[in-house]
């Protein structure tokens, strides 16, 4: 098989949430950053409900830094023209090397049962999306990470495995957990191309809404993470991963963003998704009700009755699971839920506007 684009991942963001993150290392890592010439304004600290998070140690204006981090502190983990074997075997180089420059960042990173997403979620789990599309992406990391530790795509590949560690045993299990991690941390430049992993910012809990941002790294000596409004000692910092859908960050980044109210549709349930068009942030579906013609509302209406039916129709592929047994079990029936309610909310929505025009 050929393996995947890395430009087919989501760009300019990062992903876990903050509570994923080990914090026994983090001073280690900020005093590493600073002593490289970088700076940063915060800390990491556990809030009344448990979550870990990044927060403000001085007052920030706005526009100001809330870290500079040194190019030296950054990963450049390949470019996103290239295959995700790249950025992959990148993590694993430095992970599995004791004397990594970068290990002040590394002992940061989740352990390997901390980070989810499509790369490391076991095939038994696929059927469980109850969507072709998301079934499908599950299935080709498998097979593309088999194919990666088997050695049967290195004529494809622009690095092998032994290229890149050499004879060190590497699992597939390692390999899964590299692609993991690389694939839920990058930030993308523009003009150059390139997979960048920074530390700092992949500490701050996901804000949709959230304007703090990064530079664009074009020439610098530094990645800017810049504060979008004024903050005071003791305000948590957030980052924006993008208007994330729920089934797109549990595929891609292994959590379900706040719940939202009213519910938003999942990408794969809306009027927009095409699942032959690779993801853009750049041209995310529209945030705007649908409406139409009462023609055009009974059509949207059929469409997502005939989803709904589906995911009820579905059975499940694994059998039940007391609650907390099976992490993954839990969040994707959390997602079929998140689901449900969206599609429900959205077709009572369009009864009642279908209601309205038949009055007129």
């Amino acid at each position: 098989m050929s393996a995947p684009a890395a430009g087919l991942l989501p760009l300019l963001l990062l992903i876990l949430t903050a509570s994923a993150q080990p914090v026994d290392n983090i001073d280690a890592l900020f005093n590493w950053i600073r002593g490289l010439g970088g700076e940063v304004h915060a800390e990491v600290k556990v809030d009344s409900n448990g979550v870990r998070g990044l927060y403000a140690t001085k007052a920030i204006a706005t526009m100001e830094n809330i870290a500079a981090i040194p190019s030296a502190a950054i990963i450049n983990a390949g470019s996103f023209l290239e295959s995700f074997s790249v950025p992959t075997l990148t993590v694993l180089r430095e992970w599995k090397d004791p004397h990594s420059r970068f290990k002040p960042y590394i002992d940061t990173w989740p352990g390997p049962d901390a980070v989810l997403n499509s790369c490391n979620m076991a095939a038994k789990y696929a059927p469980m999306w109850k969507n072709e599309h998301w079934e499908k992406t599950a299935l080709e990391w498998d097979s593309f990470l088999l194919s990666l530790h088997n050695g049967s795509m290195n004529v494809d590949l622009e690095y092998t495995v032994k290229e890149v560690v050499g004879n060190q045993p590497v699992s597939l299990e390692d390999l899964r957990y590299a692609c993991a991690i690389s694939s839920t941390r990058y930030v993308s430049t523009t003009r150059r191309k390139r997979l960048l992993m920074a530390p700092v910012f992949d500490l701050a809990n996901h804000e949709r809404d959230c304007d703090n941002m990064l530079s664009t790294y074009e020439g610098e000596d530094f990645l800017y993470f810049i504060a979008a409004k004024d903050l005071q000692p003791g305000d948590e910092i957030c980052y924006s991963y993008g208007a994330l859908r729920d089934d797109y960050a549990v595929a891609h980044y292994g959590f379900l963003p706040r719940l939202e109210d009213p519910p938003r549709l999942s990408l794969v349930d809306h009027r927009d998704f095409k699942p032959d068009v690779p993801y853009s942030h750049d041209e995310p579906p529209s945030e705007e009700p649908f409406v139409g013609t009462p023609e055009e509302l009974r059509a949207e209406l059929q469409r997502l009755r005939s989803i709904r039916n589906h995911i009820t129709g579905t059975p499940d592929a694994l059998p039940p699971q007391p609650r907390g047994q099976d992490p993954i079990y839990d969040l994707l029936k959390d997602l079929e839920a998140r689901r449900l309610n969206a599609i429900d909310y959205e077709m009572a929505r369009i009864e009642g506007l279908l209601r309205g025009k038949e009055e007129l």
